[in-house]
C-alpha cells in the first residue's frame, strides 16, 4: 500500500485530530495498519482487527475462492478452523447460498472479534482444532477452511515487527522445522 492510501485510510478513521496524531504515533512505532484503523478489508468485506489478533491477507483470498468452488450450491457445512478474525469464514459464508458456519481458534481474544464478525452467520467457537466443535458436525461438513500457523518457530523472530510482535505468537507459530523434516 502507498503512503497516501495509508494516509486516507487513517485520516478517514480518526474522529479528532487528537486521535488521528495517536493514530499516527502507533502506526509509526510498527503496529499493523489494520490493528490502528480496527479493521482490514478481505474479498470486499470490512473485517474488525483487535489488538493482537492475526490479520487477514490479501493472498488468503486464495482459499476462499477455492473453497467457494468447491462447496454444494445451497447449504454447505463450512468449519473454519484457526480462524483468527474470522474472515474466511465470514468470507466465504457470504459467497455462499445458506450456509452453515461454525469457526474455531484457541486465542480468546481471536474467538472475540471472530464472533463480532460472522455474527448472524454462524457461530465461533474457542478452543484447540476441532475440540470445540460440536459432536453433531460429525460427517456433516462439506468445506474446511484452514490457515494455520506456517511459520517454523526458527523463523518467527524474522518476520517484519509487526506481525513479530503485534500478532499473537499462537497464529503465526507453526512447530519447529526440524521437527518436520525428522519424520
Amino acid at each position: 500500500m502507498f503512503a497516501e492510501e495509508e494516509a486516507a485510510l487513517l485520516i478517514a478513521a480518526a474522529r479528532t485530530p487528537q486521535e488521528l496524531r495517536e493514530m499516527v504515533e502507533r502506526r509509526a512505532s510498527g503496529r499493523p495498519l489494520e490493528h490502528v484503523i480496527g479493521w482490514a478489508e478481505f474479498r470486499g468485506l470490512r473485517i474488525g482487527v483487535d489488538e493482537g489478533v492475526f490479520v487477514p491477507r490479501r493472498r488468503t483470498e486464495f482459499l476462499v475462492e477455492r473453497a467457494a468452488a468447491l462447496a454444494p450450491a445451497a447449504g454447505a457445512v463450512v468449519v473454519d478452523l484457526c480462524c483468527g478474525s474470522g474472515a474466511l469464514g465470514a468470507a466465504l459464508a457470504r459467497s455462499l447460498d445458506g450456509p452453515e458456519l461454525h469457526a474455531a481458534d484457541i486465542d480468546p481474544v481471536a474467538a472475540r472479534c471472530a464472533r463480532r464478525n460472522v455474527e448472524g452467520l454462524g457461530l465461533v467457537h474457542e478452543g484447540d482444532l476441532y475440540g470445540p466443535l460440536p459432536q453433531a458436525l460429525r460427517g456433516r461438513v462439506d468445506v474446511l477452511l484452514a490457515n494455520v500457523p506456517y511459520v517454523p518457530s526458527e523463523e518467527v523472530d524474522l518476520l517484519p515487527v509487526e506481525a513479530r510482535v503485534h500478532e499473537a505468537r499462537v497464529a503465526l507459530d507453526g512447530g519447529r522445522q526440524s521437527a518436520v523434516r525428522d519424520q
